[in-house]
């Protein structure tokens, strides 16, 4: 197993009794088949070194561990110093560095990584591309259900595995500031890196502004080659990592390498006009907003990065639909449109109602909350920016998880001095009321949750799904006549 660690610093606690092949390599005790090695990771939550025991009566011949333990059985023990941080290296030193056999292509920021890496999906051809992000881990014909934006590094390589064993040129990320800054993909080299934007969140991890871009940066300081990015220029952390990195930029409203205008909406999409890197192209894409306009811009440059001509980069973009829970419509031909959307931070909130507003001909109903164990600052902008944007607010829960939800939406209301809102807790009931006061041509935003199928009540996760709710209430409004 020491040649797995080469370079690092470690311990050996105990030798095995014989020497053996190790099969495969696990952090879940669970997952653990003879012959494996197991990996006790320290958690916030859990601690894997708990777990030891099981993980050895599963058959684990071999423990990385992060601190000393009691050598209770006869397997071989090795004390590995920042063993998270270094996991990502000793699953790469055990599957022989798969990722060196793909292309990949990292996007960062706070909003748009997601419909990005769907766009991004379809331009470079699904039959080609591995995906990892907040929805789902998709390796070929293999779906796998999302834990984390970015998973663990182990579980990175595993994919990395998978996917060349499948025949597939890319990888598509989703890179999280928590990935970047706990090193789950420090053992990634990337061929292109994206830059969506950065606003408010996750500063209950981060604590500032500073660190969280700090983390973002990250990733472009992991590039092969320093000018192939993407970045969007109308950030002002874009901005600064444009002009420490280069790549390619893009802007609606400055002068970049990539430019775009909305010329009309229709009902199934929109007109836009784009200038990239001097030619002009007009274009009906069919997905709305201002803000997917970025998203669309942002992934053509990666596209152009990787050497894809741009009309076939258009061509592939004509119908796409964006990701599951983005701006997605719960249609069941009812007189109102409703929208299902992950906006749960100020600014994909602002950036989504701006869009519905520019849409609407009639009020505007926006269902929102804000989670539990969040960055609590968010709240109240969240509250303002609802108000401010929608004829109706309906201030109900997200995922509170062990927090009370009365006392989220009570931070959340000090954002909100009008009269135009109501408070229904209960997320269902709110739902329901939004549908049940609809009139001809309003426009429902239920927002937070998106492609979310599950609501997490103190440590306890429910089945709960927006869509679901919404399409059995407008169902029902309609049976009613």
């Amino acid at each position: 197993m020491e040649e797995l660690l080469l370079g690092l610093d470690y311990e050996i606690l105990q030798k095995g009794k014989t020497e053996i092949e190790f099969k495969g390599m696990e952090y879940d005790s669970r997952k653990i088949k003879d012959g494996d090695i197991f990996v006790a990771l320290e958690g916030s939550i859990s601690d894997g070194h708990k777990y030891i025991k099981q993980a050895i009566e599963n058959g684990a011949k071999g423990v990385l561990v992060s601190k000393k333990v009691e050598l209770e059985f006869p397997v071989e023990y090795i004390l590995v110093k920042d063993l998270r941080k270094n996991l990502g290296k000793i699953a790469s030193n055990f599957y022989s560095y798969p990722q060196k056999k793909l292309k990949i292509i990292g996007i960062t920021g706070t909003n748009g990584k997601t419909t990005s890496t769907y766009l991004l999906e379809s331009i470079l051809g699904k039959e080609k591309v591995a995906r990892i992000g907040t929805v789902e881990y998709k390796i070929g014909d293999e779906v796998i259900e999302a834990s984390n934006t970015t998973p663990e590094s182990l579980d990175i390589v595993k994919m990395c595995k998978k996917a060349v064993e499948k025949g597939l040129e890319y990888l598509v990320m989703e890179v999280s500031s928590h990935a970047l800054s706990l090193g789950r993909v420090d053992m990634l080299e990337f061929d292109v890196a994206s830059f969506t934007n950065l606003t408010l969140d996750h500063l209950d991890y981060h604590e500032n502004m500073d660190n969280y871009f700090q983390a973002k940066r990250k990733i472009f300081t992991m590039l092969k080659d320093s000018q192939k990015s993407s970045i969007n220029i109308d950030d002002v952390y874009g901005d600064r990592l444009y002009k420490e990195f280069g790549g390619y930029s893009y802007s609606l409203i400055k002068s970049a390498d990539l430019t775009g205008e909305i010329v009309e909406f229709h009902s199934d999409g929109q007109l836009v006009r784009l200038n990239l890197m001097g030619e002009m192209f007009e274009e009906k894409l069919a997905i709305l907003g201002r803000y997917n306009l970025y998203n669309v811009l942002g992934v053509i440059g990666i596209a152009l990065q990787l050497g894809i001509e741009k009309n076939i980069i258009l061509e592939r973009l004509k119908d796409i639909k964006g990701a599951p829970g983005r701006f997605e419509l719960v249609n069941c031909g009812q007189e109102y449109i409703v929208v299902v959307d992950y906006a749960h931070t100020g600014d994909a909130l602002e950036n989504i109602l701006k869009s519905i507003n520019e849409l609407k001909k009639a009020r505007v109903i926006t269902v929102f909350g804000c989670g539990g164990d969040r960055d609590a600052t968010k709240r109240p902008i969240m509250g303002e920016i609802a108000q401010r944007l929608s004829d109706i607010a309906i201030l109900t829960s997200d995922n509170p998880r062990t927090e009370d939800p009365h006392l989220i939406i009570e931070d959340v209301k000090r954002g909100m001095n009008g009269d135009n809102y109501l408070i229904e807790e209960d997320r269902e009931h709110a739902i329901v009321r939004a549908i049940k006061i609809a009139k001809k041509n309003d426009i429902i935003l239920i927002a937070g949750k998106g492609h979310e199928t599950y609501q997490i009540l103190g440590r306890r996760k429910i089945h709960f799904d927006d869509r679901e709710i919404a399409r059995r209430e407008i169902v029902k409004r309609k049976m009613r006549g």
